[in-house]
């Protein structure tokens, strides 16, 4: 405890400490730090209730002996949650336990006690996606620039074998400095593996009820095609929500009776972004429409594709979504190297022109020769047929000469 002007202050672990036992003393959990089921987390001082799903309830809560906050999840049924209920959470801790990535949470510790399961991961403050990019008014270049490390981070998991299979902007949380943080992997399914859920048709409920975050998933989830899940299936579900960052609405309806919804989500083709708003971009909309493909094979083959494209459009790259346009990648070279465009553009301007005078050249030179051609044959023609006058004159001439016809020329009468 600090003081200033001789009156005693609280540090802000001291008032966390104050807060903390209020919050003890409301819920009637005895002097020490208990957990949701009374029990005590030992080492942990809850602070309070942050978050509320279906699998789980989470903390925030001081860890005593670092002094730092921390996110306890506690499993929401305790001692009397379902053996699958306890396979979920056991899977997260372990799946987060495997990753170590920037933004992806992590996992410090786990256990249980008083039969109440839990595990202690950090504590991400600020808001989710969608939250956070209404709050902030963020620019479609911002929200782009968001959803590329979001796809960065993704990719980092699908690496380590991890498909997360329930993203949506609620899992994703912006802290105050802006950067995102992926969380919340308690139906997440290692690759290459048989996943035990999967394997028991668990994806959807007995009742047809959804498992997991309807609006988000892809086309094999809806088609309850637990086979068919991979890597590109949270490709998909990042389409969606790059179509939500782009146009603030889903790609398709997603309100009514569960099987009208599976339906629009398994074969309804969504609407063109740029058809509902003029500000997004020809190319980031190929890369959303890559993204909803409903074939896998057809869309981006990992996250890692996806952030790529997002990173190369903002940087005036050619984007595989449209690479099969050879004007599209002569229009893209162009304008990334304007300036190479315009001097190679000059230079071949006046190739240009220096090959049409020379060409121009040679057609005059051409019909010049040709003209000249023709007069020295008029003029030849004109040469014989004078030629032929004059021999036909002198011939003429010879006749009419005195004593042309009369006996040997040069002899007198007598002789």
């Amino acid at each position: 405890m600090s003081t200033t002007s001789g009156l005693p202050t609280r540090g802000p672990f001291e008032t966390d400490l104050i807060e903390a036992a209020r919050i003890q003393a409301q819920h009637g959990l005895g002097g020490g730090p208990r957990g949701p089921a009374g029990g005590a987390i030992p080492g942990y001082r809850l602070l309070k209730e942050i978050h509320r799903g279906g699998q789980g309830v989470v903390y925030l809560a001081v860890q005593e002996a670092t002094r730092r906050k921390v996110a306890i999840k506690v499993l929401r049924e305790g001692p009397f949650a379902s053996e699958n209920d306890r396979s979920r959470f056991e899977r997260e801790v372990q799946v987060l336990a495997t990753l170590r990535h920037p933004h992806i949470v992590t996992v410090h510790d786990s256990g249980s006690c008083a039969g109440c399961f839990y595990f202690v991961m950090d504590y991400v403050a600020g808001l989710p996606l969608d939250r956070h990019v209404e709050l902030h008014a963020l620019t479609m270049e911002q929200r782009l620039d968001l959803m590329g490390t979001i796809c960065e981070a993704v990719n980092a998991a699908h690496l380590r074998g991890v498909i997360h299979r329930d993203l949506k902007p609620g899992n994703i949380r912006i802290d105050p400095q802006g950067v995102p943080h992926v969380l919340d992997f308690g139906l997440a399914k290692l690759s290459g593996t048989e996943d035990l859920h999967a394997s028991r048709g668990l994806d959807m409920t007995q009742t047809g009820q959804f498992i997991g975050s309807l609006p988000w998933a892809s086309p094999e989830q809806a088609s309850g095609l637990s086979h068919a899940i991979d890597v590109r299936t949270d490709v998909y579900s990042l389409g969606v929500m790059l179509y939500q960052l782009l146009v603030d609405r889903f790609p398709y309806d997603v309100e009514g009776p569960l099987k009208d919804v599976l339906e629009r989500i398994a074969s309804a083709t969504p609407a063109n972004p740029r058809a509902l708003s003029r500000l997004v971009h020809p190319e980031a909309e190929a890369i959303v429409m890559k993204a909803l493909s409903k074939r896998p094979e057809d869309r981006y083959q990992n996250a890692g594709e996806l952030g790529r494209d997002i990173r190369r459009f903002l940087a005036g790259l050619p984007i595989e979504a449209k690479r099969d346009s050879v004007m599209y990648l002569v229009r893209k070279a162009m304008h990334r190297y304007w300036i190479q465009s315009l001097i190679a553009g000059g230079l071949f301007l006046l190739v240009l022109a220096f090959s049409v005078t020379i060409t121009l050249m040679f057609k005059v030179q051409s019909e010049l020769l040709d003209l000249a051609a023709k007069d020295r044959e008029t003029w030849l023609i004109e040469r014989d047929r004078l030629v032929e006058r004059a021999e036909k004159a002198e011939q003429m001439l010879g006749t009419l000469q005195p004593g042309a016809g009369d006996g040997v020329a040069g002899k007198s009468p007598t002789e």
